[in-house]
Parts: C-alpha cells; sequence; structure tokens
C-alpha cells in the first residue's frame, strides 16, 4: 500500500512496517507523545538509527494519506463483526452513538484548521464519530475543522437503513430527522429547551384529553409519570433564491419521562413507532449515547490522540490516525482474547483494557517487529548513541572543577 501511494519507493535504510507500527504502539516512549520518543521507539525496536531531521522528513501527504488508508480500512473490518444485538435492541442492524469531540493543535494550523472558540483555542480539528454502542467501536470517523457545525458532519445514506442514530441537541435539525426517516433509519434525540409541538395523537389513552394542547402546557398539569405522544412542529427551510424561506410541518413521536431526582421532565424526539421502541425505554436507550463520550475520553486518556506536539499538518494527521488505528487494535486484540478463553465481555471495562495495553504496548511492538540482531545488541547500541546530547554545550560543572576551568554562566 506504501508503494501504491507513492509514501516509498525504494527500499533502503527506512522499513515502512516498522514506521507505521512504532507511530501506532509507540505509546511507552515517554510521559507524553512526542516525535522524539516515536523516533526512539522506531530506533529500539529496528537496531535502525534515523537521525532528527530524516525521521521528520518522513512525515509526508503520502504517509498521511497512508495512515488514513489503515484507518479506514481497519475500522471497516471492525465493523463487519459487529457484535449480536440483544433486548431493546434486538429490532434494530446497529444501535450507534453520534458525536464529535475538539482536539486542540497548535496555533500556527489556524488557516488550516480554524477553532470555534479563537479566544480559548486558535486552531483545533473536530473528530467526527459514529460509533456502535454495543462494544464501543468506531464505524465511521472524519475529521474536520474545529468551527464547522456538528449538523454538518453527519452524512445521511443508504447505510442508516435499519440502524438506530443516538444524538445530542448538537445534531438537532428538522432536515436530518427527515433524511434519516427516508433512508430507513430511526433517530433518538433531546427535544430542545424551547420546542413546544402541539399534541395531535397519544398512545396512552389517559392521555388523550391532551390532543391540541402544546406540550408543555399539558406537562405542567401533571405531577409526573410518561408521556407518549405524536407532536406537530414547524420548522422553516432557507433557499438560495425566492422565495428565501419556506413553512414546512412534521409529525413526530414526543415522549417525555420525568425525573424525580431532579423534579424536570426530560423530552426526547424520534420516529421509532411504539411497537418498536417502549416508551418506558427511551430514556435508558439514550443514555447509552454517553458511550461515545467515553470513547473520546478513552482516545484522550489512554491513546494520546489530544496530544499535537507539532505545526506541522502531515504530522498532526498523521498522528490522529495512528491513535485510532492503536484504539482498533485495542479492540481486535480484546475479542481475540475474549473469544479463546471464552470470557464474559461485561467484566472488561474498556478504560481498565486500555490502561493495560498501554502497559504492555512496547512488547507487542517488539512482537510484530522481530528483528534478526540479539535484543541486548540493540538496547546497547541505542543506550549509546541516544545518550549523546548533540545540543549540549556546556562543560558539566565537576569536569570543570576537577580541571580547574572557569567557564562564566
Amino acid at each position: 500500500m506504501a508503494r501504491r501511494l507513492g509514501v516509498v519507493r525504494r527500499r533502503r535504510k527506512l522499513d515502512i512496517v516498522a514506521l507505521v507500527y512504532s507511530l501506532v504502539l509507540g505509546l511507552s516512549a515517554g510521559d507524553r507523545r512526542s516525535l522524539s520518543g516515536l523516533r526512539r521507539s522506531y530506533f529500539r525496536v529496528t537496531g535502525t538509527r534515523l537521525a532528527p531531521s530524516s525521521f521528520y522528513a518522513r512525515f509526508t501527504p503520502g504517509l498521511t494519506k497512508l495512515m488514513r488508508a489503515l484507518c479506514v480500512g481497519a475500522i471497516r473490518q471492525l465493523a463487519e463483526r459487529r457484535p449480536k444485538l440483544r433486548g431493546v435492541f434486538s429490532p434494530f442492524v446497529e444501535v450507534l452513538a453520534v458525536d464529535s469531540a475538539l482536539i486542540r493543535l497548535h496555533a500556527a494550523l489556524e488557516d488550516t484548521y480554524p477553532s470555534v472558540w479563537t479566544h480559548y483555542m486558535k486552531a483545533s480539528v473536530k473528530l467526527c464519530t459514529v460509533m456502535n454502542v454495543v462494544g464501543r467501536s468506531p464505524k465511521q470517523v472524519t475529521l474536520t475543522h474545529g468551527s464547522r457545525h456538528d449538523v454538518h458532519t453527519l452524512k445521511a445514506g443508504a447505510w442508516m437503513k435499519g440502524r438506530l442514530l443516538i444524538f445530542d441537541l448538537g445534531y438537532y435539525q428538522a432536515m436530518l430527522f427527515k433524511k434519516i426517516n427516508k433512508y430507513g433509519g430511526y433517530f433518538l434525540c433531546r427535544m430542545k429547551a424551547n420546542g413546544n409541538p402541539i399534541v395531535v395523537s397519544s398512545h396512552k389513552r389517559a392521555h388523550r384529553y391532551m390532543v391540541g394542547d402544546k406540550l408543555r402546557d399539558a406537562l405542567g398539569r401533571l405531577d409526573g409519570g410518561i408521556v407518549d405522544v405524536i407532536g406537530h412542529m414547524g420548522y422553516l427551510l432557507r433557499h438560495e433564491r425566492r422565495p428565501f424561506v419556506t413553512h414546512h410541518d412534521v409529525h413526530w413521536r414526543c415522549v417525555a419521562v420525568y425525573n424525580d431526582e431532579t423534579g424536570q421532565w426530560h423530552r426526547y424526539v424520534t420516529n421509532m413507532p411504539p411497537k418498536i421502541m417502549k416508551a418506558e425505554h427511551i430514556s435508558a436507550v439514550y443514555a447509552a449515547r454517553w458511550e461515545v463520550e467515553l470513547l473520546f475520553r478513552e482516545l484522550k486518556s489512554s491513546y494520546r490522540i489530544d496530544q499535537m506536539p507539532s505545526a506541522n499538518k502531515n504530522i498532526t494527521e498523521t498522528l490522529i490516525f495512528a491513535a485510532l488505528l492503536c484504539l482498533v487494535i485495542s479492540r481486535r486484540i480484546l475479542r481475540s482474547i475474549v473469544r479463546r478463553y471464552r470470557l464474559d465481555p461485561e467484566r472488561i471495562p474498556f478504560d481498565r483494557w486500555a490502561a493495560l495495553l498501554g502497559q504492555i504496548a512496547e512488547h507487542l511492538l517488539e512482537i510484530a517487529l522481530p528483528s534478526r540482531s540479539p535484543p541486548f545488541r540493540r538496547l546497547e547500541r541505542f543506550l549509546r548513541t541516544e545518550a549523546i546530547d548533540p545540543n549540549r554545550a556546556r562543560i558539566p560543572l565537576y569536569f570543570r572543577a576537577q580541571n580547574g576551568v572557569y567557564q562564566p554562566a
């Protein structure tokens, strides 16, 4: 693949396979991810030393394309082996959580990746993720600039058929709802605070008196419980030509669940009929959206996706895809261990597994890249070469003292 994309043209000093593995599994190279640590990981496992300038020059647009292609292929292979859905998830092909996370970048990348909060961070990249809730594994991952709105990052299509998409208010848009419904998919989202649809019908006989009232007014007359109605909503659609704005009406299912602890109603919008999803399960199913937040936390805490030590666009994108590849490798190993030893996956938290993988990443790197030279020889050469500081100009104090050399500060 590297030859096809033009990353390497002839095999000389650099081993592209070893370079990719070092970028992906170089988690043990220091407390924080750095280019020097990744270069030392490559040197340690291969025994081949690359000068810092030569190593940095390897981060070309071709290497970024290679990492992106590997990431897309690995995610596609992981999605093909999705776990079987049970319980309230059984009517769906997949249950997907949709969200995005901002990754802070070097301020020098402001023109390429402008941020939404320029007073806080000048440059940021938005990692848009469609994640399988069961197994917390990514299905689609895209990168865009941080100032882009969430709703424009989710592309509707035939891939939505039979799947339930759970997302927050960042994706609340009537046109997106219609597209998901058009392609045969299902959505579940919280209702906006100012949303107040007119009740058209009720799925509960006890609440049929609400027909014709606005939902917020009807809920104000109740002390609690669960309300399941069809609501009439209107939205405005903007056009480039006359008429510039048109009004449209839609009917969606609205479910309100009363929270006894906070004393507030939690309202949801969905197109799932009651025969597929009962109102009593809506709140618990929506809570599964939190899995995507845990995925972002795992990427940042264990796979260091938020540590971008460079102002170079190619280096930044390469390291992001390397972190995603490390996540996919982690999921593949976990599935293999669970299947081989028949373990209970519910007793293996993903955060605990990610921490364990980070501790053995260096060993995995050596297993994946067997070297012909003895390990002691490689480590000896690594230590005697890297121990010399090329930027050291001052003579150590004890050398100056014993030789009587005075060097002003």
